[in-house]
Formats: structure tokens, C-alpha cells, sequence
């Protein structure tokens, strides 16, 4: 028996006999291609003005570090200049007060107040190494300027301040080694010549444990020979 023949039910969303035109098809690679260009595209065309707003700002910052740095450099090379002009004309002690906050205002400071010590000006001494120590901070210029100060209350008749400051430096381990084995040196002849021979000892002790106090330790040791 022969049955009629079913009719085919076309899909009106395709073609006739579902034929695939293969003319429209793109290549994967190049659909992602194009898509990325397309993207990248838009977004510098909305983000245009915050973009090159962005680099304008980082550029303005870079350019205004830099600038920072080079003026920093030449006004310290100005304040140098002015710290030799100062010293070629005497002027230290002037250039000192001026700058008494500043590092190398306390170093003008220590170098007048050397001087004046030596000139047995003990008062002026005072004066410039209290500046010196308030302004230095590099452990041996501070501790040079410290020592200063105790020894010249010690000379201004200030006895028992100048062996506290010298105690003060002995205990003071911001201070260099060797500031705090002269100040122990100079509180162990003290201790040694009033009869402390518990203090003497302690301090020599201080003296002899570290091995950056070679100097100290050999002016003790000579020291030592010389009451025997």
C-alpha cells in the first residue's frame, strides 16, 4: 500500500531546505579582532578628557618633584657657599646664631666653640657648644658638642653640673662609643682621685668592654701605671 507522502513543515526563521549561507560567516580570530578595537575604540572616546587629564596630572607631579630637587640642591649649595664665606671672614659665630636650628649652624657653633675654648673663654665656650648640641644629631658631633658643654661648666666653676652631663654622656647610647669612653675616662680619674674606688672601677669596667674605646682604654691603662 502506498501512503501520500508528508508534507514538509518549513520554518519561516530559515531558508528554504535550511541552506546555510556560507558568505556571511567571518572568522573567529578576526570577529575577536575587530571586537577588541571596537572596545578599545569607545572607551578612548568616552574616557578621552579623564585619560589625558590623568597624564597632565602625572606629568605636572614628576615635573614638580624633580623641580623640588633641583632647588633643594642649589639652596644647599648656597647655604654651604654662605658657611665658607662665613668662616673665610671669621664670621662663624655670626653664621652660627643665624642658622642655630640647622645642621651645619651647629656645626659653626662646635668650630666657635673650640676656638673659644682654647682662648680659655670658657663663657662663650658654654654658649656656642649648648648650640652646637642642640642642633647636631650625627652621634660624634653630638657627643663632641656634649662633651664640650660638661667640660666647659666644669671650667666656669659649674663643678657638679659638668660631672653630671659628663654621667649624662656615659648613659647616653645615641651618642658615639668614643664620646661616652672619654666622659667614663674623665668620671674614673675623678672617682679615682676623691677616694671612689667602687666608681672608678665601674667606669673603667665601661672603658675596657668596648672595643672602640681602644684610645681610652690605653690612657687608662696608662693612667693606672702612673699611681702605681
Amino acid at each position: 500500500m502506498n501512503h501520500p507522502s508528508k508534507k514538509k513543515h518549513k520554518n519561516p526563521l530559515m531558508p528554504e531546505d535550511d541552506v546555510v549561507d556560507e558568505r556571511h560567516l567571518v572568522d573567529l580570530e578576526e570577529s575577536l579582532e575587530i571586537s577588541f578595537e571596537d572596545r578599545a575604540s569607545v572607551y578612548w572616546i568616552e574616557n578621552k578628557s579623564f585619560i589625558v587629564g590623568c597624564i597632565i596630572v602625572l606629568l605636572f607631579v614628576v615635573v614638580g618633584y624633580q623641580s623640588m630637587r633641583i632647588f633643594k640642591d642649589r639652596a644647599e649649595m648656597a647655604f654651604q657657599a654662605e658657611y665658607a664665606k662665613a668662616d673665610t671672614n671669621g664670621a662663624l659665630a655670626e653664621f652660627a646664631t643665624a642658622n642655630s636650628g640647622k645642621e651645619l649652624g651647629g656645626f659653626a657653633a662646635l668650630s666657635t666653640a673650640d676656638a673659644a675654648y682654647t682662648d680659655e673663654d670658657y663663657a662663650k665656650a658654654l654658649e656656642f657648644y649648648n648650640l652646637a648640641a642642640g642642633a647636631l644629631t650625627e652621634p660624634a658631633l653630638a657627643g663632641r658638642a656634649q662633651l664640650g658643654q660638661a667640660f666647659a661648666l666644669y671650667q666656669t666653676g659649674s663643678t657638679d653640673e659638668g660631672l653630671a652631663k659628663l654621667n649624662a654622656i656615659t648613659a647616653d647610647t645615641s651618642l658615639a662609643v668614643a664620646a661616652r669612653a672619654e666622659a667614663a675616662y674623665h668620671l674614673a680619674v675623678e672617682a679615682d682621685t676623691t677616694g671612689n674606688t667602687a666608681e672608678f672601677e665601674a667606669f673603667a669596667a665601661q672603658i675596657n668592654e668596648s672595643p672602640l674605646s681602644g684610645q681610652w682604654q690605653q690612657r687608662l691603662a696608662y693612667y693606672q701605671q702612673q699611681g702605681q
